[in-house]
């Protein structure tokens, strides 16, 4: 320790300073410093239009061959090297401000023949280490070190071999802190296979392992580039079989200062020969995704994920992201976004980047923007575009040959964050415009919004082995069991219900129970914490669909129902509940396919084992459809959110008020203008906010969004993406034990679950964690207060047999452990460019330097 503020301080007080509030900030929040001395609310958030910022110029010399570029995340300094002038190797730093680049002053790094051929950030020495090229054939290391004003130096070269190489990859493996090269010799026999080379670095001094080096393929494999995977230890391989023009991927494992090698498997659904390939790392997803220029007409961009358990690797089906005239392939992982942004040029010099979403093994698609229109080479010497990820301002950074025949960069943003202005943490909640101290370096933040949250699950257990359809859950609070009501295609469509029993993070189940003996659908559940019973409301198909609820008891682990009563004397369908437990009445929300399918609701009183209704009441003068509805606690008020069909489909909500046996309703307010559908409402009580999950179907996105209830209106923030690929469906509840929005949801290759935290008319979300890794259907997910778990109702998209499983929420720091500041403002201990501090026990965090 060299100063008195890193000790441990008694009580914190000495290290808060009192700060203005903007906008209001929970106990425990991470702050940032604005320009005008108020402290704001750490946040991140996807833009609605992602920015391609101006182009800057790098330096006004000309280049002769390959800008490459790398991220300094010591210094938040980006680095651009090229071959200039002379055919020397020149350096500039970068430093990025919103969506602006300012370089430094060009440096002759070397008076020699050089062409940088890669660049890799080693985070143990907080280096740069460049591979350059000595026309085209030997091949010098060097590390460079960044200050944080911008200062550039460099290591000596250190020369590695005299072979001709063809350009090739570099990961670095964090276990065994060695930077990794592979490349494909460029000679004919021995001289032309796959090697592979590591070295270590102690400051800017590196030591190449020469005589470790690996030779991975015993035949021609041109070109290769290499991806390392911290969950399995292993460096993943992509390159070519010159010997019979297959590509393939292999597994390196570091072994002392060499490797040993897995099993080569040949990757195939690529078109045709390919003159570039790149490789980047989906933390989240924990995928490798490969980029490949196809060169069979038409010519494409293609990108492809892959996975490895073990040893084993297997790989999705190639998507073509850009599908005609592409000469280039290249993409980066952004951190902040939670998406892979890929690049391609055209044979005119345009340059295009694309914003991929990885599920599973699935790549889905969408366009970024235009990088330049023309200008940008790709020909033999100047070679191509080149990314880097700068993580402090959650940028993706191009370097390229521009028209000037000079390099030049430009800023790629779709996330927004201003985490790098982070000045502390929260003692307690401040009011917008209020004074309240914010602990800072050397202080010491105790609980809060802030901590971290870790969503984890039990196994899931069957209820159902049959077919299933239509799951409506509920938790009976007075016996403390979770009741799942569903249509049993095993048993020719019955309405059926049974009862679940949490224990720890496992649950179990009573006998199957028929309370409709027709098919049934369309169901809904809620429960009357009045009259302490389960209602179920659903469509009966036996009579003519009409609207028909039921009410029931559970006793131990079974229920049991009393007679079923008609709502509405018509096909009804799309139903949601809530309970009002101002006025202890059921709601239902429904489409009356009798009456135009006007969206419609009814208020219901249970008595005993039986349930009486007040007349139906319009709310939406239109075919809707998606319905669903939630109680806001704090202002006595139901809100059922919809699919408006009368008004292109927008996602819309409405706020209703029982009084007696009816309800009325204020104006309908759209909260997305867009083709929306399968709304689910819950609310946070602890915000005094509506939460709503649904898709948006014209996106293909999956978006949650806060609204505020006032009055007979309610008003709403900007949607917030969670799935930026298509879902099945989503179910939001709200956790009271850890004051969390849980969102649980079905996709073509999985089921996960993500926390939320609601900060004003906004929500943030963690890291989705899967509970279901094969395809999974709609989902229906309920809070077990008794327990303090939620638990989610599922179906597999094949065989769809009815599955429950329990998540535990938990909130605490783990001793010792050092943890980081992320984009969204939450804490983990994830690496990033801003560090918070260390935890000095579950709930308490010393604070360090944020700068």
């Amino acid at each position: 320790m060299s100063t008195l503020s890193e000790l441990i301080p008694s009580g914190g007080t000495q290290n808060n300073i009192e700060f203005v509030a903007q906008g209001t900030l929970a106990n425990g929040q991470t702050v940032a410093l604005r320009s005008d001395g108020k402290v704001e609310a750490v946040s991140g958030g996807l833009l609605g239009s992602p920015v391609t910022g101006a182009e800057a110029a790098v330096a006004s010399l000309s280049i002769q061959q390959r800008p490459v570029i790398g991220y300094h995340l010591a210094s938040k300094k980006v680095v651009v090297f090229w071959s200039g002038t002379s055919n020397y190797l020149y350096a500039s730093v970068g430093t990025v401000s919103g969506t602006t680049l300012t370089y430094s002053t060009p440096q002759v790094i070397t008076s020699s023949h050089r062409v940088p051929a890669n660049v890799i950030y080693d985070p143990d020495q907080e280096v740069l280490i460049i591979l350059a090229r000595d026309n085209n054939t030997s091949g010098y290391f060097q590390a460079f070190s960044v200050s944080s004003d911008g200062t550039l130096t460099n290591g000596s070269e250190v020369y590695y071999t005299s072979y001709g190489m063809y350009i090739g990859g570099f990961s670095y493996d964090t276990a065994a802190n060695k930077t990794v090269w592979v490349f494909g010799g460029s000679g004919s026999g021995a001289d032309g296979y796959g090697f592979a080379v590591s070295m270590t670095c102690s400051g800017t001094t590196l030591t190449v392992n020469t005589s470790s080096t690996h030779t991975f393929a015993s035949h021609n494999t041109g070109l290769s580039t290499v991806s390392y995977d911290p969950v399995a230890d292993k460096h993943i391989i992509f390159y070519g079989d010159d010997s019979n023009g297959t590509y393939k991927t292999n597994a390196l494992t570091v072994s002392g200062n060499g490797f040993t090698s897995g099993t080569a498997i040949t990757t195939t659904g690529f078109k045709g020969e390919s003159t570039s390939y790149a490789f980047t790392y989906d933390s989240v997803a924990k995928k490798h995704i490969l980029f490949v220029y196809d060169g069979d007409s038409p010519k494409s961009s293609s990108a492809v994920a892959f996975n490895i358990s073990g040893s084993t690797i297997t790989y999705g089906s190639p998507l073509e992201y850009r599908t005609s005239d592409a000469r280039y392939a290249v993409g980066v992982y952004d951190t902040g976004a939670d998406r892979v942004i890929a690049v391609s040029v055209t044979s005119g010099g345009a340059a295009y980047w694309y914003i991929l979403t990885v599920d599973n093994l699935t790549l889905t698609a969408a366009t970024g923007g235009t990088i330049a229109t023309s200008g940008v080479s790709i020909s033999a010497g100047t070679e191509g575009l080149f990314l880097a990820y700068d993580s402090t301002t959650g940028t993706v950074i191009t370097s390229y040959n521009g028209a000037s025949n000079g390099p030049v960069s430009r800023v790629l943003k779709s996330f927004e964050t201003n985490v790098a202005s982070y000045i502390g943490i929260t003692n307690a909640a401040i009011s917008s415009g209020a004074t309240g101290e914010v602990a800072v370096k050397g202080g010491l933040s105790t609980g809060g919004n802030v901590l971290p949250y870790s969503l984890s699950f039990g196994t899931a257990a069957t209820f159902d082995g049959g077919t299933i359809y239509q799951r409506a859950v509920a938790f009976d609070s007075n016996s403390n069991k979770v009741v799942i009501a569903y249509r049993d295609n095993s048993n020719s469509d019955y309405g059926t219900a049974i009862v679940g029993t949490v224990s720890g993070t496992a649950i179990s189940f009573g006998s199957e129970v028929v309370f409709e003996a027709a098919d049934s659908r369309y169901t809904t559940a809620v429960f009357d914490s009045n009259s302490n019973k389960v209602v179920i409301g659903y469509s009966d198909y036996g009579n003519s669909q009409y609207g028909t609820a039921i009410v029931g008891t559970v006793s131990g682990t079974s229920i049991s129902f009393g007679t079923p009563v008609i709502y509405e004397s018509a096909a009804s369908r799309y139903q949601a509940s809530t309970f009002d437990t101002s006025s202890n009445k059921v709601v239902i929300a429904y489409q009356d396919n009798g009456n135009s399918n006007y969206g419609t609701a009814v208020v219901g009183t249970v008595s005993g084992t039986s349930v009486s209704f007040g007349s139906p009441v319009v709310y939406e003068a239109g075919d809707v459809q998606g319905q669903g509805a939630g109680f806001d606690s704090t202002n006595n008020k139901v809100v059922i959110a919809y699919r408006d069909g009368g008004n292109s489909g927008y996602g819309t909500a409405i706020v209703g008020t029982v009084s007696g046996t009816s309800i009325s309703f204020g104006t309908a307010v759209v909260y997305e203008a867009a083709n929306s559908n399968g709304a689910s409402v819950t609310y946070d009580s602890t915000a005094q906010k509506i939460v709503i999950s649904y898709t948006d179907t014209g996106a293909s996105t999956a978006n949650a969004i806060v609204g505020t209830v006032s009055g007979t209106s309610i008003s709403f923030g900007s949607p917030v993406v969670f799935s930026a690929s298509s879902i099945y469906g989503s179910s939001v509840i709200y956790d009271t034990s850890q004051n969390k929005i849980v969102i649980s949801y079905g996709s073509v290759s999985s089921g996960k679950s993500l926390v939320g935290t609601v900060n004003g008319t906004t929500i943030s979300f963690g890291t989705a964690t899967t509970f279901s890794a094969a395809a999974t259907g709609e989902v229906s997910a309920v809070y077990d207060s008794s327990t303090n778990k939620t638990v989610t109702t599922f179906a597999l998209t094949t065989g769809y047999a009815g599955k429950a499983i329990v998540g535990s929420l938990a909130n605490t720091l783990t001793i010792g452990s050092t943890y980081y500041v992320q984009d969204d403002g939450t804490l983990a201990t994830t690496s990033s460019s801003t560090k918070a501090g260390k935890a000095i026990s579950t709930t308490a965090l010393n604070l360090v330097d944020p700068t």
